[in-house]
């Protein structure tokens, strides 16, 4: 199971985007696939087992460290 690390945006460029709320705790989502997504600052899991169109433009805050992610540019 691939897992990426999500890319740590500021704050600024997040306005204006609806940002997912993580719960710390818990993946944000899970299931449908076999990637795994990570918070690029804390390295919590917030998407998990999904598939790659569940991360794609996905904007989202870590409940653990507060960092907002948005997906890796792997594809």
């Amino acid at each position: 199971m691939p897992q990426f690390d999500m890319i740590v945006i500021d704050p600024e460029r997040a306005k204006g985007v609806e940002v997912e709320e993580h719960t710390a705790g818990k993946p944000l989502r899970e299931g449908g696939g076999d990637e795994t997504y990570r918070c690029g600052g804390c390295k919590t899991k917030l998407l998990v087992n999904v598939g790659h169109h569940d991360a794609h433009g996905a904007v989202i805050k870590c409940g653990k460290c507060g960092k907002i992610n948005t997906e890796p540019h792997h594809h």
